[in-house]
């Protein structure tokens, strides 16, 4: 149990943010939801009546830093001390490689890596005034494994990889702990509309992964983990590791 650990979560208005938040939640944790989507507030006052951790949401935008460091702020102010982060706020635009526009290269690795960079940095000089911390953020199957139209959102998963690898060795020894999870054809509200149906017959486990299931990864690496840090944990039913 997870009883007086407080978590934060970017991205949690929905999918797999949600399905952590509610994870955490189950295991005892007080939760921070945080979303660009002011429906955040509305979702965390109803999970709020499911537990009986103490469960907030907090509009955030991960690519402004003054609302990063008001969300952290808000947090650590509400409950004293922050104990796990998980950043998954993200999104992309899939197209063949060619058919991007700067724009479309731009808006994906701006939310996605440079949102990550933005959050993980004010994350980390958080943890080393408290003197701990652990932060867990969201990488991507097709890090290792492209179906094809992922050219930009593979630019910025990698770089998130590689990130959480820099990150994780500067502040090894400072109790602070920096991983990634990421998950496989994962069945949340964005990738609805025939995607996860194209490439469900390469999944050697012949089944879509739902966020509950991930959800128990993030948290554990986040919390039961405690000599892994700079990792890379693929919850993807085998596809990383080969095709049937």
């Amino acid at each position: 149990m997870l009883k007086n650990k407080v978590a934060l979560v970017t991205g949690a208005a929905q999918g797999i943010g949600y399905a952590v938040s509610e994870e955490f939640a189950k295991q005892g944790a007080d939760v921070v939801l945080t979303d660009y989507n002011p429906n955040v507030i509305l979702v965390a006052k109803e999970m709020a009546k499911k537990y009986k951790s103490r469960i907030i949401g907090i509009v955030l935008n991960v690519m402004d830093v003054k609302s990063i460091q008001d969300g952290l702020n808000q947090a650590q102010s509400k409950f004293g001390h922050l104990d796990y982060v998980v950043n998954n706020a993200g999104g992309g635009v899939l197209k063949p490689f060619a058919e991007l526009t700067n724009d479309d290269f731009d808006k994906t690795i701006n939310l996605d890596l440079r949102g990550t960079f933005l959050c993980m940095r004010a994350e980390v000089q958080l943890f080393i005034r408290q003197g701990f911390g652990s932060i867990v953020d969201t990488g991507a199957l097709g890090s290792v494994y492209n179906p094809g139209g992922m050219g930009a959102y593979n630019a910025a998963k990698n770089g998130i990889m590689g990130m959480t690898q820099a990150a994780a060795i500067d502040y090894a020894d400072k109790n602070i702990r920096v991983n990634c999870v990421a998950p496989g054809l994962t069945k949340t509200p964005l990738n609805d509309g025939g995607f996860l149906e194209k490439i469900l017959p390469t999944v050697p486990m012949k089944r879509y992964e739902t966020a509950a299931e991930v959800a128990k990864v993030f948290v554990f690496i986040a919390s039961e983990a405690t000599f892994m840090t700079g990792q890379t944990i693929f919850s993807d039913g085998g596809v990383s590791v080969g095709l049937k």
